[in-house]
């Protein structure tokens, strides 16, 4: 995941020698071009011309802009706890995707579905708690854990209104990855000139 990443690449550095803004930006230009290369080799120039239907980029505009939101509020708590903090944050992620569901949805869970979330959920904490407690110590911070929550919130809410959105829509899996991250990386984009432009040096990439 993203956060891993920044983690990994900034090494005994307390910050990323690259702005993290950068790295949404690029991630999600490039899973434009791919989601392009996937609709023209699945379904021809017609596929790809469907990737620039203004009425279809409107329609997953919206969910595009939220994940980016979401990856926003990740990438910034990475400069205030650790992958393995974050981790144990982003545990709640499946209840909480299941208990929108059922609100938003009204996709309800059976009894034995809810206990594979919570047992998942608790083995992945403890798996992560294991591992940590062999090494250093988690990094906690109020910041970094209130950015990592409203992260994990944002994922949930928006995960369930893309599936809403895929259901309803009837274009081929290319045309909507592509669609979804045309808005993706736009707001990517008005993110980095912001934070890193106007906000900052304009060094955009570090």
């Amino acid at each position: 995941c993203h956060n891993s990443f920044i983690e990994w690449a900034k090494g005994d550095a307390g910050v990323a020698a690259y702005t993290v803004s950068s790295v949404i930006f690029v991630a999600q230009a490039a899973c434009v071009v791919i989601g392009w290369i996937l609709a023209y080799k699945m379904g021809g120039s017609g596929d790809l011309k469907k990737c620039a239907d203004p009425t279809i980029l409107r329609k997953f505009a919206h969910i595009g802009m939220i994940y980016a939101m979401g990856d926003i509020f990740e990438m910034e708590s990475v400069n205030y706890i650790d992958s393995s903090t974050y981790t144990v944050l982003s545990q709640s992620k499946l209840i909480i995707t299941a208990l929108l569901m059922q609100v938003v949805d009204g996709t309800k869970q059976n009894m034995m579905q809810w206990f594979i979330l919570f047992t998942t959920s608790a083995g992945m904490l403890e798996y992560v708690l294991v591992g940590k407690s062999k090494g250093a110590g988690m990094t906690f911070s109020t910041v970094g854990i209130a950015l990592a929550l409203v992260k994990v919130v944002i994922s949930c809410y928006v995960a369930v209104l893309n599936q809403k959105a895929l259901k309803k829509d009837s274009n081929p899996f290319p045309v909507q990855f592509s669609a979804l991250k045309v808005s993706w990386a736009a707001t990517s984009l008005v993110y980095m000139i912001v934070k890193d432009g106007f906000l900052g040096n304009w060094d955009l990439f570090g």
